[in-house]
């Protein structure tokens, strides 16, 4: 049997993983955006964007590392 310590590690690990993949899944659809847009401006915001959410994936992976 688990202590709470040990239910609190494994299901905030679980959050933090389903956290990676919406945000790869936010990413992926950031890139692709990009790729189909005519407009500089807008390329370029979701290009940002997919930037912005690799940081964040790099954030939750070296939280869920530790």
């Amino acid at each position: 049997m688990h202590n709470q310590d040990e239910i609190k590690k494994i299901l905030d690990q679980g959050m933090v993983s389903r956290s990676i993949i919406e945000s790869k899944v936010a990413m992926r659809k950031c890139q692709l955006y990009s790729q189909m847009a005519q407009d500089k401006e807008i390329k370029d915001f979701f290009q940002k964007q997919a930037s912005a959410m690799k940081g964040v994936i790099d954030y939750f992976q070296d939280k869920l590392s530790m």
